[in-house]
C-alpha cells in the first residue's frame, strides 16, 4: 500500500488546515511511523507544524483519536503541544507543534541513556492520578489478556509504547514523550517494563537492561512476579502478532520477540532483589 500524502487529503481537509494554521510554505513528508497515515511538517510564522491524518475507516484511526483525547490533558512538558485535532470527509486529523531534535540513541554507552532513564523516573508523577479519565485500564490492554489483572493496579496515565522513536531529545535537552497512541491507567513501573526489550534491542544484555531499568523508582519497587508476568505476557503478544501488518512491522516484530524471549529467559533464570 502507497502511504498517503498532504495531495491526498480531501480539499476541505487541507483547506481547515491552511485557514487555521497559516503556513508558509509548502508541506514536507516525514518520515517514520507503522500506520499507513500522512505524515508532514508545515511551515508557519509560529514555527513549524506537524500534522498527521490517517482515513477514519483505517483500523488505526482510533489510535488517532485516543492519542489526541491524551494529548488534551498532558500537563506541559511532557510532548509537543496538541493545537488542533478534528475528524472530517472521512480523515481523523492532529496537529502538533514541531519539535525540532532527534531520537535518542539507546545502545550501549550511549550518551542518552542516562538523560532518558532520568525522564522516565519524572514522567508519571504529572501523570498520577491518571488525568485521562476515558483512559482504559491496563488490563484491557491486549498485551496482558493472559496476566494475573491483580498485579496491574494503579493509577497513572501510561503510554504503553516507550522506545526510542517515541521519545524525542529537543535541541535544549529536554526529553518529549510523543504518539500517545496506546493510552491506559495502571501502575507506573509498567511503562519502564515496555522500554527493557527495546534496550535489549539496541544491545544490551538483558541484565544490563535490567540494571537500566531498575534506576525507575516506580520499577525499583514493582513486584517481580508482575514484571515476570508482563515480560512473559509482551512475548506472548508478538507471538500473537508475528505475521501481522506491514512488512516493516513484521520485521519489528520478529526483533521484539527475540528480544522478548531473552529477557524471559533471563528473569526465569536470575534472582531478583
Amino acid at each position: 500500500m502507497t502511504t498517503p500524502t498532504w495531495d491526498d487529503l480531501p480539499t476541505a481537509v487541507r483547506a481547515r488546515l491552511e485557514n487555521d494554521l497559516a503556513p508558509t510554505g509548502p508541506a514536507a513528508p516525514v518520515a517514520g511511523g507503522f500506520t499507513p497515515g500522512v505524515r508532514v511538517q508545515l511551515p508557519t510564522d509560529e514555527g513549524a507544524v506537524f500534522i498527521k491524518a490517517i482515513r477514519s475507516g483505517s483500523g488505526a484511526a482510533d489510535m488517532y483519536r485516543a492519542e489526541a483525547a491524551a494529548n488534551q490533558v498532558l500537563p506541559a512538558g511532557i510532548g509537543p503541544q496538541l493545537l488542533i485535532s478534528f475528524e472530517s470527509d472521512g480523515w481523523v486529523v492532529l496537529a502538533f507543534d514541531f519539535l525540532p531534535g532527534h531520537h535518542p540513541d539507546l545502545t550501549p554507552g550511549s550518551s542518552d541513556l542516562q538523560p532518558v532513564i532520568d525522564a522516565i523516573s519524572r514522567l508519571h508523577t504529572p501523570l498520577t492520578p491518571c488525568p485521562l479519565t476515558s483512559a482504559p485500564e491496563i488490563i484491557t490492554n491486549p498485551v496482558l489478556h493472559e496476566a494475573d489483572h491483580q498485579q496491574f493496579t494503579g493509577d497513572a496515565l501510561l503510554h504503553c509504547d516507550l522506545r526510542a522513536d517515541n521519545l524525542l531529545i529537543a535541541e535544549d535537552g529536554q526529553i518529549g514523550v510523543i504518539d500517545w497512541a496506546w493510552p491506559h491507567r495502571g501502575p507506573a513501573w509498567v511503562d519502564t517494563a515496555f522500554l527493557v526489550p527495546q534496550l535489549i534491542l539496541a544491545g544490551h544484555t538483558a541484565h544490563d537492561a535490567e540494571k537500566w531499568a531498575g534506576q525507575v523508582p516506580a520499577y525499583q519497587l514493582a513486584d517481580d512476579t508482575a514484571i515476570n508476568a508482563f515480560a512473559t505476557a509482551l512475548t506472548s503478544y508478538w507471538v500473537s502478532r508475528a505475521a501481522q501488518g506491514s512488512p516493516e512491522l513484521r520485521a519489528y516484530r520478529a526483533r521484539a520477540l527475540d528480544a522478548g524471549r531473552t529477557w524471559v529467559s533471563h528473569r526465569s533464570a536470575t534472582s531478583h532483589r
